[in-house]
């Protein structure tokens, strides 16, 4: 990503964080931003933004909108999300257990090539609708 396009998805952000702070004060992201790939604080945070009312807030969502599409356009691979993504992968055997995944893909695998036992079980995948374009 160029450094223009950095710091626009960076002030970007700052707004969105803006918007929240003016409008929904007890909201905090900070705990999110310190460990966002925990489903644990993500799950806090979005109980907080129902408890606040962030619903139907079209300032935030267009604020939050403009966010994703500046990723989209400048680092569309920052936004994939995949639980397990395999490529290239030559092995005699495979096992992947017990994933866990919000708003992405359990597993992703291309070119994998498994001469004895390959096992994907348990996979939770809770879809979220897709980012807005």
């Amino acid at each position: 990503m160029t450094e223009g396009a950095q710091q626009a998805v960076a002030d970007a952000y700052t707004a969105l964080k803006g918007v929240l702070t003016r409008k929904y004060s007890a909201v905090d992201v900070a705990m999110v931003e310190a460990k966002p790939e925990s489903l644990a604080r993500q799950d806090v945070l979005e109980a907080e933004l129902v408890e606040a009312g962030v619903d139907g807030d079209s300032e935030l969502r267009g604020a939050a909108e403009h966010v994703l599409r500046l990723v989209h356009e400048h680092a569309p691979q920052a936004a994939e999300l995949v639980g397990v993504k395999l490529a290239r992968v030559r092995a005699g055997e495979l096992e992947i257990t017990n994933i866990r995944a919000r708003g992405a893909f359990g597993v992703n695998a291309q070119d994998v090539q498994v001469t004895g036992k390959f096992l994907i079980k348990d996979v939770d995948v809770e879809q979220q609708p897709p980012h807005p374009r």
